[in-house]
């Protein structure tokens, strides 16, 4: 089972990673199939290990798909989700979006940097799933989560 780290900015999945870290909690490895799926759909210089960064050059939608690879994966145990939407093309459509691809079996959050339009965009995925702006609160809802998971309740 992997714990994912996906974002659009990667100096804050460094920063998400050691706090998981920091919470036992291992990230593991991006499986080779995955990393061939993400190929196909993201820009080419982006990162495909875990923290997977997507760059700022992917846009909504290849953002999106590349999470719903992630969701849909049997062996995703958890994911943190970086957004930095200033530094890419999203819209204020992105928490419908998102909505669609949303799996109740996978414990999903959000860190969302930002004020303006960034704070619209996490107040309107906060209806969805959990949204934080910082990975110290993001880790800490993503292991509450796993643990009833884990326990069988969700």
């Amino acid at each position: 089972m992997v714990v994912f780290i996906y974002t659009n900015g990667g100096g804050e999945g460094v920063l998400t990673t050691d706090e998981l870290e920091f919470n036992n909690i291992n990230i593991g490895e991006t499986p080779e199939d995955i990393k061939e799926q993400l190929k196909r759909i993201l820009p080419s210089f982006s990162s495909f290990h875990n923290p997977i960064d997507t760059t700022a050059q992917a846009n909504e939608d290849q953002y999106l798909e590349g999470l719903k690879i992630l969701i849909n994966d049997d062996r995703t145990e958890g994911i943190i989700s970086i957004l930095l939407p200033q530094l890419a093309s999203f819209s204020e459509k992105f928490a419908d979006k998102l909505s669609k691809i949303i799996n109740k079996r996978v414990p999903l959050v959000f860190i969302i940097y930002g004020g303006g339009f960034t704070e619209q965009i996490r107040l309107s995925v906060d209806k969805y799933v959990p949204a934080f702006e910082s990975p110290d609160e993001a880790v800490k809802s993503l292991k509450f989560l796993l643990d009833l998971k884990n326990r069988g309740w969700i």
